[in-house]
């Protein structure tokens, strides 16, 4: 099964987890109810003027956890998309975080979970931004 956000995003529903959808994208809800997969997109209006991705989630985490440069977020490969990544402790939870973009629309993903539940989600998160689709419409 799919989550899908208009002609922004689609995204595989692991088994038993939970998708709700909301203006700007939406949550997924792990079984254990307490670790939850949030994504926020939005299309890109101007092309030309293409957010700069390693800067939007450097100053995102500058400003919500630690000072942190472009140069420490993790590339990954993603068809059709640029995409970077950074984890980080929060109190008693892990939080891992994705910038995609490609040239018409980009997202912001947060996976949050607790500590002694981390490993447990790994694969399946892995996964699921492995398999993430901007703008789904155009493949």
């Amino acid at each position: 099964m799919q989550a899908r956000h208009s002609d922004l995003f689609a995204v595989d529903i692991p088994e038993n987890w939970e998708f709700f959808g909301d203006e700007h994208g939406g949550s997924l809800i792990a079984p254990c109810q307490t670790a939850v997969l949030h994504i926020h997109a939005e299309a890109v209006t101007d092309a030309a003027e293409l957010p700069n991705l390693t800067r939007m989630l450097a100053g995102f985490l500058t400003l919500h956890h630690k000072p942190v440069a472009t140069d420490e977020l993790l590339p990954i490969k993603l068809p059709g998309a640029l995409c970077f990544a950074y984890q980080y402790a929060e109190g008693q939870r892990a939080v891992r975080v994705w910038i995609i973009g490609n040239e018409a629309a980009w997202a912001f993903v947060n996976f949050q979970v607790p500590f002694d539940r981390e490993l447990e989600y790994r694969t399946a998160v892995d996964q699921l931004v492995k398999e993430f689709s901007l703008n789904p419409e155009r493949d």
